[in-house]
């Protein structure tokens, strides 16, 4: 099945965030849009420059009454770390099986350093489970354009 686009319905799941605690889209999504960003790993350099990005973010994202989650193949004990390092507010989830991620499209083929990783992808949800904004970058090393997506979330701001 390929990445859900624009005005299809996105597959809703259940993943741990680095606190343990289960986060379903469904629940997220009847509060209001969210923003799903898949990146390839903790740590990373690039994902690194993308976390601090949405985070200068935050503040923006929860005044249009929308909420940011980000899934990565990572272990709950690696999110719990780089949380911590960097200081990141909002939800870190962990795919280490990669079920979500293949469940939409974006695992890192198996020739790539990151196989077994998702590349790097930003879908906006809003509250009736519909894809509001799509975005897969066509290499690991792209950065979504922030300022889209923060122009998305408000737009469906009521």
């Amino acid at each position: 099945m390929p990445m859900p686009g624009v005005g299809e319905e996105a597959p809703d799941f259940e993943l741990p965030e680095s606190s343990e605690e289960t986060i379903r889209l469904s629940d997220e999504a009847r509060k209001g849009p969210v923003i799903v960003a898949f990146y390839p790993t903790d740590w990373g350099m690039i994902c690194t420059m993308e976390m601090k990005r949405f985070m200068k973010m935050v503040d923006d994202i929860e005044r249009a009454n929308a909420r940011l989650i980000a899934i990565s193949a990572n272990t709950t004990i690696s999110h719990r770390m780089w949380k911590m390092h960097l200081g990141i507010t909002f939800p870190l989830l962990s795919d280490p099986d990669g079920d979500v991620i293949r469940q939409y499209d974006l695992m890192i083929g198996e020739t790539d350093l990151l196989r077994g990783r998702s590349t790097r992808a930003v879908l906006i949800i809003d509250k009736q489970m519909k894809v509001r904004y799509s975005w897969k970058a066509p290499d690991p090393s792209r950065q979504p354009d922030y300022d889209e997506i923060l122009s998305v979330v408000k737009g469906l701001s009521p």
